[in-house]
Formats: structure tokens, C-alpha cells, sequence
């Protein structure tokens, strides 16, 4: 299917060249004063190519010159990026010399007389201008954006409940299999292909309530094609120790209860890495011995997988199970061959329809009326082409999604009989040809930013925010336009973002706290393994593995890359492997001298070859720490990449300087210092003028009451073009007024040696400064110094978030009147607030998230009000050592609610009885430090009130004991006023 799609990515690889060549002869034009003229001839050589890309995307699939002519136009936009930017390197190394001219001249010459031929050799196709708009490098960029902003349907369901067709008797003999009461652990398979929902029925019952009240230990590890064994064993024993938390669909969130312990958490996650396969297995077995346990091993692929860590599951408590999913029979029978396996079956075409009719209307636009037949008809059609696979149809129904009318589906329909066609080859049940039909069907906008996702390991979950600005590093998403000074790129990418949601190439992991922002995603593993195909076609990226590492084997696949044109490699390290962390990878020596982006997963102890030449065109560096280095250092040669744009070393748990030569990365966008232990920063940052994104190193010390910033050297009023700044000392704010020249400033972590400077900074905000605020975060260091009156936040229009921690002024119930009522989040820590805030907060009608933190309120009583609290959804009330059983919630407050977390209140005995009013509700976790709460056996088993809302819904209760050093996990339909302990 490669011909099928190559011209849209041609087309954005144009697109971006001439913008980036648009950017060089702005801000580089000392550089290229003597080569200006050539450079723009280039350009507008571009640009004329880019008006007959369109045509020939029309041509292309009878035609294979016409694939060959756009790959060469692609080739050409590529090698004119590489010559700008090598000749900027040579200016900026060196006074000019003569031979460099004539060098950078003929160079061009040679281009200029490539792109000629190409644009010649068209005639000989047919390919004709396609009118398109010439003075955008983005073009459509307007009607593209008007799509975005007006998708047709906005989709309200759950994440969860995506697909989840026809599975009722799969559930229930899973689930029956699971409650018997057998003497040994018995191995319970889900067997089928890819995509027919194996792991979405192993989440429903994984939740399921009856399987909560039966086993007293939970474990989801996710196992892959790529397992280590080391790594998955030390999952489960971190997840059977009760460290993480044990989410549906076996994610591993950190529990949001023990934040605190992220730290200790990763420190026993390097313990464990030392100890032999057989120790950590002996290691599972104790703690499991006296646990009724259930283990789910999602997508084993081979049965030696399971073989290397079945030891740890002999023994157990009657009635523990383990559960598989894979595609492969051999592998079920193999593991318990007295269990028969459970096979999802193929929908049927009335489920099929039913599932293509909730993805592609999220919301029942026609109403009463039902689906019109024309489109019943044409979806009927396209759904026999994907064989009763869910995945497929849930693809197809997210590229029908995007097409408003009925033509539109007449067009999706006409290319999916093309494709089937085309390919007749049905062993994919469809789904490889439906993958390709909507990767096909993308703007050319989305195809460079779906094929990045291809760089990222099986089953990662990206966060949102640090894919959002690789994207804009690699120059996939365009500057705003003139007179729209409140959208960003940032904003512009988030609507790329939801996009490839909406049509279901890309899943949520987890949501922000409104419930609608993007926090974490992820790609299911067919259509990552469809993705990263075209990423090798394209040569979009190389992916590296820890075992291709070893130069002295004849038949590693890294000693071609030097042959390549890959711009782009990811390499995914492997604890379980033996590499000397502190030696150079010797592939670094086999890199593509076209390399701009490298982006490294697992890092641990790693040395970064700087100065290899084939560094000096690299404009995104990422190194991923999962635990932190303790010989990890910045070399003084990441100067010489001047290109760089993003620069992130989040977690290398570095305690040495960051180099001057940083100064010399005049085009950084992101610098990502954060979960470092670097004490101060060089006066050099100052000369980073465009950088967009500065994340300083910070951490909390003394168990969470003090919190570490690096000193700043540097002028923070030189950085004018920051939109995020997290943290940061309040005096290098205050140094030569910088506060009212950081005019874009959108997010701000600052943390205050004195109660005085809090005014200073606030009060040197302009009003338009103050309106574009998003996100603020203060955080007041001395203990006995409070925050001024926060009427100073009024005039914050568009804060969404606020964090402050510490102490309020002595009228604290009065300045909390003064909230943006735009607020959706607050947190509020050590406040020392003396009178009842829930009376002031429960006004705030857009808040969705609450947390009163430690000594937040040093009161006794807590009142909700009737109507209080409209769109609350989690509530958090951690550490609050005043308060009494006297917290009392009124009917008809916090109607929205959905989450509360009650973590160390000693003196709380009891939850509000009118909480089992709350037909929302779906998350109840209490931790604590003594056995406060009533255990009234009366009142055990009794059922919250049906709603017609939600019927089924249950509770579910996570009790933690310090004391006793328990943790469980509770689901009943119980009155949750009295909890079971």
C-alpha cells in the first residue's frame, strides 16, 4: 500500500521544506548574506513544486513513474534543507573561506539543475497544476483549520466502552472460569487474532465486580513480541508489593495516592533490576503463597515466555489464576492444556453495523429517525470488506467520522472496492487494506505527525504534552496565522492530536482532570505494527534495538544505515542486555549524516559521542531516562548542535553543571531539565532567544515541605518568546523587570523566597499578560511567610489551573473570593486556611478538580451545600489532621462527582451518608494511618438506590492501612459510609 500514500507525505515533506527554508532566511540572514539569492531560487522552486503534488496523489495508483517522480520530489525538498543548513554550520564554525562559497554554490547549482529535470519529466506523466495556493507554505491551511474547529460529532462515550460488542458470552464464561474454586493455578487463554478484542474482554472482566470480591491480589503485565523476562518479573512483583496501583487494561499507572513514593518506587525497580531471573521468581512465589491471586500476561507470543516465569505461579492460595492473551493456539494449549482457551468470535453484520454506527456517530444526530438507509446501505457495504474484525471497523467508522455528507461516503466507499480490489489477499480478515485506506484518507498535515508515532516502543504510553512538541520541533505543525495571537502551535497541535483520535488511529490512555484534555496515548498493537511498516518504507525512521548493537555481527541491520536516507532513529535499550553504559554505542559511528532526530528509550548510564559529525544536522534530542544515572553528564559539545530545537534529559538524576556552550543553541524550542539535581544554571541560557519551553530542574526534599530549584544565572527578560517556565527562582523574575517582558508566557512555576516578592512579581504582570495565563503554580519556601491577598489573580480571565503552596493571608476565607472563576483545577497546600473553605470553592462553577492538601485547612467542620460543587468530579482531602466525622454533604451537592480520595484524616470516622446518593460515582479510595473508620456489620451489604442513569453501576473502594501495611481492593454494591476493612 506504500504507493497509496507516499504523495501526501511527499507533500508535507515539501510543505516543511519550504518552510524551514522561510525560516533560515529569516533568522539566519547574516549567515546566508552571501548565498541569499540562491537560497530563495530554491525556494520559489519549491513552491512551484508543490502546486502539482495534488495532481499526481490523483495519478499515482495507475502509474508507478508518477510514485517514482514524487519520491524524487521528495528526495530533492530533503537535500535542499541539508544544504542550507550545512553552510549555516560552516559559517557558524569558522570565518567563511572563498572554498566554502564555491562549495555551497555548486551545490546548489546541482539542486536547482534536479529540480528542473523533475519538473520537466512531469509533462511526460500528465501531471498538471492543481491550483493550489502558492503564498501558504501550508497550504489549505485556512479550510483544514475550519474542519478542525467544526468536527461534526463530538464524542461523549467512554474510553473504555469503545468496541465492546458481543462479548457477553465470552464474559461470562471467562468470568466462570475464573470464580472456580480449584486446588491449583490454572491458566485461563484468550486466543485470536489481532484486533478482535482479546484484551478488551480481559479489562471487562478484569473490573468486573464478582472478580474484584473473589481475589485479594490484582497484576496486569503487558508481555509483547519483545519481552524481557527480568523486566516483566520485576513488574509483577512491584505491582504484587502493592507499589503501583493496578488500573484496567494494565496500563500500571503510579498510584495516585503515593505520589510521594515515585521516587522509592523507581530506586526499588533499579534494586530489583540486580538480582537473577531465578531470585525475583522466588521472590513472586513468597509474596504470592498466601494470596488468592489474579495475574493477566497481556499478548504472549511464544510459549518460552511464559516457561522462563512460570515458576513464580506454583503456589497460591485455592482458587488463583493466571490469564493470557495471545494470538497464537500453540501458546494457550501449551500453557494448560487442561483448560480450554476462550476465542472471541467475529461480529456478525448486524453487530458489525451497530459498532461502524456508534464510531462514525458518537451521538445519534438523525434521532428518533434512525441512521438514514443510504448511509445504512453504503456501511453495510464497506463493513463485509472487514470480515466481523472489531478493530477494522472501528478504524473505517473513524475515517467515515470525518465525512460530513453522504458523498463522502460514497467516495470511502468507492476506495475501499479499489483497495479489496486491488489487494485480494483477505488473511488480515481486512484490516491491513482498512489501515491503509485511512492512513491513506489523512491531510497531508497528519501524515508526517501519525508516522512520528511509529518512533515509540510497543505499548508506550506518550504523554500528550512531550509529543506535542517533538511535533513542533520536527516542523510538522505551522505557525499561527497573522492576527490570531491567542492560538499557538501548541494549540494547533492538540487539534492534530485529537484528529488522529477522532479517527481512531491513535487511543487515550489517560485524560487530565477535565476529563476532555489528552494527558497520555497510545497505538494498538496492529495499527503501530501497520505504522512502523510505513515508517520503514518511507524511511521516516530506523528503529534500533539493543541486540542490532553489536557491529562485529555481519548481519546487523546498523551497518547499512550509513547508506540510508533516514533523518530519524529510536533506539530501545534493554536492561536484561549486557552494554557498557559508559563506553559509546559503536552504531554512532554507522549513523546517516542526515540524521535530525534521535530519540533513546531506557536510557540508563549512556555516553552521548557528541562530537561525531554526524550530530551536526540533529535538531531533536530525547534521551528517556526510566530511572536515574549516576555517571549521566551533559558533554560541552552539545554546542556544536546548533541546529537542536529540542533538548530533553528528564530524569538523568544529573548533579553536575549544565556546559556554557548551551548558550550556542540559538534555535532551541524545548530544554527538559526536569527530576535532576543540578544546583545552578548558566548565565549562557540567556542567549537562547527562542526558546518556547524552559523545564528547570526541581524536586521536594524533608518528606514534601521544602522544594529545590537551581539557582539561575542567566536574564530571564532576554527569553522573551517562553510560554512554559516551571520552575523557577522569584528573583531572577524580578532581575531587570523580566516579568513584563515575557509577553507569551502561558504556564508558570515559581517559587518564592518571601512573602514581598509574591506582590512584586504579580504586580508586574500587564492585564494582557494576566489573561493569558493557563496555568499557575506558586510554591512560598519559608514556613512562616504567607501570600498576599490573591485579588493580585483576579484579572487571570483564562487560568484553568492553580497551585499554591503555602500559607493564605490571616483573611484567608475572604481572598479566596477572589479565584478566577475560569478555574478547573486547584490545589492548595499548607494554606492554613481556619474557616470552612468548601463554603467559598463550591462556588467556582467550572471547577472539575479539588485538592486540599496537607494542613490546606487546620479546621474541624466541612460543609457541602446543596448545588455546591456543580461540575466537581474528583475531590482529594489529603492530610487534614482537624477534621472531624462533622464533614457533612448536603443532597444535591457535588452532583458530577466521579472520585474521592481520603488519604490520612485520623479523626474522619465516617464518609457523608448522602453520598450513596451519588449515581456518578465510581471511585472511592481512602488511605489510613490508624483504623478510624466504623465497621457497622448492619449496614454491609446494603445497595445504593438504582438510577435510571446508571444502573450498574458499582463502587469501587481502594483501603489502604499503613499500619498494617495492607492494601486492598474492594468492589460492592455496598452503602460506602461503611467500608470493609
Amino acid at each position: 500500500m506504500a504507493e497509496l500514500v507516499l504523495t501526501k507525505l511527499g507533500e508535507a515533506v515539501v510543505s516543511h521544506a519550504v518552510q524551514r527554508v522561510s525560516e533560515l532566511l529569516i533568522h539566519e540572514a547574516t549567515s546566508l548574506i552571501t548565498v541569499k539569492d540562491d537560497v530563495e531560487r530554491l525556494q520559489a522552486e519549491l513552491r512551484r513544486m508543490q502546486c502539482f503534488l495534488k495532481d499526481a496523489d490523483r495519478k499515482q495508483e495507475q502509474d508507478e513513474r508518477v510514485r517514482n517522480w514524487i519520491a524524487e520530489v521528495r528526495d530533492v525538498a530533503y537535500d535542499v534543507e541539508d544544504v542550507v543548513e550545512t553552510f549555516i554550520i560552516k559559517v557558524d564554525s569558522s570565518f567563511i573561506k572563498v572554498i566554502h562559497l564555491r562549495r555551497i554554490r555548486n551545490r546548489i547549482s546541482f539542486i536547482q539543475a534536479r529540480i528542473k529535470d523533475i519538473f520537466e519529466s512531469r509533462l511526460n506523466y500528465g501531471i498538471e497544476f492543481a491550483g493550489r495556493e502558492q503564498g501558504s507554505s501550508f497550504p489549505e491551511a485556512e479550510q483544514q483549520r475550519n474542519s478542525r474547529r467544526s468536527c461534526p460529532y463530538d464524542d461523549d462515550d467512554d474510553d473504555d466502552d469503545d468496541g465492546v460488542i458481543s462479548l457477553e458470552r465470552c464474559v461470562t464464561a471467562l468470568e466462570a472460569q475464573l470464580l472456580k474454586e480449584e486446588d491449583r493455578v490454572c491458566v485461563v487463554s484468550i486466543v485470536g487474532m489481532g484486533g478482535l478484542g482479546k484484551t478488551t474482554l480481559a479489562k471487562k472482566v478484569f473490573n468486573h465486580r464478582k472478580v474484584r470480591q473473589h481475589f485479594d491480589c490484582f497484576v496486569w503485565v503487558f508481555v509483547s513480541q519483545q519481552y524481557v523476562p527480568k523486566d516483566v518479573l520485576c513488574e509483577i512483583l512491584v505491582q504484587v508489593k502493592g507499589i503501583q496501583s493496578h488500573c484496567a487494561g494494565g496500563n500500571s499507572e503510579k498510584s495516585r495516592q503515593r505520589r510521594d513514593l515515585l521516587e522509592e518506587t523507581n530506586s526499588e525497580k533499579s534494586i530489583l533490576q540486580k538480582f537473577e531471573e531465578h531470585e525475583l521468581i522466588n521472590l513472586i512465589k513468597d509474596e504470592l503463597e498466601k494470596k488468592r491471586y489474579l495475574v493477566v500476561l497481556d499478548d504472549i507470543w511464544r510459549i518460552d515466555a511464559w516457561n522462563r516465569i512460570k515458576g513464580a505461579f506454583l503456589k497460591g492460595k485455592k482458587g488463583s489464576k493466571v490469564v493470557f492473551t495471545t494470538r497464537i493456539k500453540e501458546v494457550a494449549f501449551s500453557a494448560d492444556p487442561y483448560v480450554a482457551p476462550i476465542e472471541p468470535p467475529f461480529l456478525t453484520l448486524e453487530e458489525s453495523w451497530e459498532l461502524l454506527r456508534r464510531k462514525a456517530f458518537p451521538r445519534d444526530i438523525f434521532g428518533e429517525r434512525g441512521c438514514p438507509p443510504n448511509y445504512e446501505k453504503l456501511g453495510k457495504e464497506m463493513i463485509k470488506k472487514c470480515g466481523g474484525l472489531p478493530l477494522a471497523i472501528v478504524v473505517l467508522g473513524g475515517l467515515l467520522r470525518t465525512k460530513n455528507l453522504l458523498d463522502g461516503w460514497k467516495k470511502v466507499e468507492r476506495d475501499v472496492s479499489l483497495h479489496f480490489n486491488n489487494f485480494k489477499s483477505q488473511q488480515q480478515y481486512g484490516v491491513e487494506e482498512i489501515l491503509a485506506l485511512s492512513y491513506h484518507d489523512l491531510p497531508y498535515y497528519l501524515k508526517p505527525c501519525f508516522l512520528y508515532l511509529g518512533g515509540f516502543p510497543e505499548d508506550w504510553e506518550i504523554p500528550s504534552r512531550k509529543l506535542i512538541r517533538l511535533w513542533i520541533a520536527e516542523g510538522f505543525i505551522p505557525t499561527p496565522r497573522t492576527g490570531e495571537m491567542d492560538e499557538t502551535m501548541e494549540d494547533i497541535a492538540e487539534q492534530y492530536l485529537q484528529e488522529l483520535i477522532d479517527r481512531c488511529m491513535l487511543q487515550v490512555g489517560k485524560r487530565d482532570h477535565t476529563g476532555a484534555g489528552v494527558k497520555t496515548c497510545r497505538m494498538h498493537d496492529l495499527m503501530r505494527d501497520f505504522c512502523v511498516s510505513k515508517v520503514r518504507e518511507e524511511n521516516f525512521f530506523e528503529i534500533i534495538e539493543q541486540h542490532q548493537m553489536n557491529m562485529a555481527n555481519p548481519g546487523s541491520s546498523v551497518q547499512g544505515l550509513a547508506s540510508t536516507r533516514s533523518r530519524r532513529i529510536a533506539v530501545y535499550l534493554d536492561r536484561d542486555r549486557d552494554l557498557d553504559r559508559g563506553a559509546p554505542w559503536p552504531w554512532m559511528d554507522q549513523v546517516c549524516p542526515h540524521l535530525r532526530s534521535l530519540l533513546c528509550f531506557d536510557v540508563g548510564d549512556f555516553f552521548l559521542p557528541l562530537s561525531n559529525k554526524n550530530f551536526r544536522l540533529v535538531r531533536v534530542l530525547e534521551l528517556w531516562f526510566v530511572r536515574p544515572s549516576d555517571k549521566f553528564e551533559v558533554p560541552g559539545e552539545i554546542g556544536n548542535l546548533i541546529h537542536l530545537r529540542y533538548l530533553g534529559f528528564r530524569g538523568a538524576g544529573m548533579s553536575t553543571y549544565l556546559p556554557r556552550s548551551i548558550g550556542k543553541l540559538r534555535n532551541l524550542h524545548t530544554l527538559d531539565l526536569r527530576e535532576n539535581y543540578i544546583t545552578s544554571l548558566p548565565k549562557a541560557i540567556s542567549r537562547l532567544t527562542r526558546l518556547r519551553h524552559l523545564l528547570l530542574p526541581s524536586h521536594w526534599v524533608d518528606d514534601s515541605t521544602i522544594f529545590k530549584c537551581s539557582k539561575c544565572h542567566f536574564r530571564m527578560d532576554n527569553l522573551r518568546n517562553i510560554e512554559t517556565l516551571k520552575y523557577i527562582v522569584d528573583e531572577t523574575l524580578i532581575r531587570y523587570d523580566a516579568v513584563s517582558k515575557l509577553t507569551n508566557l502561558r504556564k508558570l512555576g515559581i517559587c518564592f523566597q518571601s512573602d514581598k516578592e509574591v506582590r512584586t512579581v504579580l504586580e508586574s504582570f500587564t492585564p494582557a499578560q494576566l489573561g493569558r495565563l493557563r496555568s499557575l503554580t506558586m510554591i512560598m519556601q519559608p514556613k512562616d511567610h504567607s501570600f498576599p491577598s490573591l485579588k493580585l489573580l483576579s484579572g487571570c480571565h483564562a487560568l484553568s489551573k492553580l497551585s499554591l503552596y503555602g500559607k493564605l493571608p490571616e483573611d484567608s476565607y475572604g481572598t479566596l473570593r477572589f479565584l478566577p472563576v475560569s478555574l478547573t483545577k486547584l490545589v492548595l497546600a499548607r494554606s492554613e486556611i481556619k474557616r470552612d473553605p468548601m463554603t467559598v470553592l463550591e462556588k467556582l462553577p467550572d471547577l472539575r478538580f479539588l485538592q486540599l492538601g496537607k494542613q490546606s485547612y487546620v479546621g474541624n467542620e466541612m460543609v457541602c451545600s446543596a448545588d455546591g460543587f456543580p461540575r466537581l468530579e474528583t475531590l482529594q482531602l489529603f492530610s487534614l489532621s482537624q477534621v472531624e466525622q462533622s464533614w457533612r454533604v448536603a443532597k444535591g451537592a457535588l452532583p458530577s462527582l466521579k472520585r474521592l480520595d481520603i488519604k490520612w484524616i485520623p479523626k474522619l470516622r465516617t464518609i457523608p451518608e448522602d453520598l450513596k446518593f451519588f449515581a456518578k460515582i465510581r471511585e472511592l479510595n481512602i488511605t489510613r494511618e490508624h483504623s478510624s473508620f466504623k465497621d457497622d456489620e448492619a449496614e454491609q451489604g446494603k445497595d445504593p438506590p438504582e438510577t435510571s442513569e446508571r444502573p450498574h453501576t458499582y463502587w469501587q473502594s481502594h483501603i489502604e492501612s499503613s499500619e498494617r501495611g495492607e492494601a486492598t481492593r474492594l468492589w460492592s454494591r455496598a452503602n460506602p459510609s461503611r467500608i470493609n476493612t
